[in-house]
């Protein structure tokens, strides 16, 4: 599974409020977040998003919690997406956005292409 951990801890509901929307484009590929969605005790954000690529949409959902190392970026389970280059992609660019809210510098990724 895609993945991103970061070295800071990010503040959630600072990126809850602040994270930008896109769109953001990577050739043929388009996609923006469509919700953000902080968990009541802010320990986790859920940054829904749609990804169109090849001409149809995919909506991936990405998960932004703090770890023993940081912050830690990662597909949602609970919403199965294919992971596409795009859907990668999108996981990478929400992971540069929070960096603006203390996420840091990438620890450990297996996407680092996309970084």
């Amino acid at each position: 599974m895609p993945h991103v951990i970061c070295v800071g801890r990010a503040d959630l509901t600072s990126a809850w409020r602040g994270l930008p929307c896109g769109p953001w484009r990577w050739g043929t590929v388009v996609a923006r977040a469509e919700g953000r969605f902080l968990a009541p005790e802010g320990t986790a954000l859920l940054v829904a998003g749609v990804v169109v690529e090849y001409g149809r949409p995919l909506h991936p959902v990405v998960v932004v919690s703090h770890c023993t190392d940081g912050t830690s970026f990662h597909l949602w389970p609970a919403a199965p997406v294919e992971r596409t280059e795009g859907v990668k992609r999108f996981l990478a660019q929400v992971a540069r956005e929070v960096e603006a809210f203390g996420g840091g510098a990438v620890l450990r990724t297996n996407i680092p292409d996309l970084l």
